[in-house]
């Protein structure tokens, strides 16, 4: 489990969000907003990495990202949100999706 979300699989590699709330509110946050908030390795070709831009500003959004072989000039999937909750239900889907059995 990683926020309160079934990441399977997923390894948490990096964590620098999950602490804010699920009633958000940027302004509040400012100081912690930044481009590298959150990385999970999904076996050895698969990164969901979240983070907010532009770093530092209340009225940027997380972006979040899923990469196959490090390719981040055609990522999988690619999501932006201004709130959490959308954020974590997104996180909870593509999560759910790697860990079904093909």
């Amino acid at each position: 489990m990683f926020w309160n979300i079934d990441i399977g699989q997923g390894v948490v590699v990096f964590d620098d969000i999950s602490f804010l709330p699920e009633v958000f509110d940027a302004a509040q946050h400012v100081d912690y907003l930044k481009e590298d908030l959150l990385k999970i390795v999904f076996g050895d070709d698969l990164v969901l990495d979240a983070g907010w831009y532009p770093s530092f500003d209340e009225h940027g959004r997380f972006l979040l990202m899923l990469v196959r072989d490090g390719n981040w000039d055609e990522p999988v999937e690619r999501a932006e949100f201004t709130e959490v909750v959308a954020l974590k239900a997104r996180i909870a889907c593509i999560a759910g999706k790697l860990s079904r059995p093909v």
